[in-house]
């Protein structure tokens, strides 16, 4: 692999392994709101979850995005 991808690789697999945890509960909680009564805890409990995951999901994605984007711009400076 070229040197210049190695970082961007390393910071990918590290927003992924702590992402993808937080993506699982958001997925459990989202099942529970489909198969729950809106009016139980339960269903407010996972609706507080979802939004507890997705607060944590969101720097994680930007974080993904940059180590992305810096594949491309690592290839710019190639060029030049």
């Amino acid at each position: 692999m070229n040197n210049i991808y190695k970082q961007p690789i390393d910071r990918l697999k590290r927003h992924m392994a702590e992402y993808q945890p937080q993506l699982k509960r958001a997925i459990a909680a989202i099942a529970i709101l489909e198969n729950t009564d809106p009016e139980s805890d339960e269903f407010c409990n996972a609706l507080a979850e979802l939004h507890v995951c997705s607060t944590i999901l969101e720097p994680y994605s930007e974080g993904m995005l940059e180590a992305i984007d810096q594949f491309t711009e690592d290839s710019v400076a190639e060029e030049k």
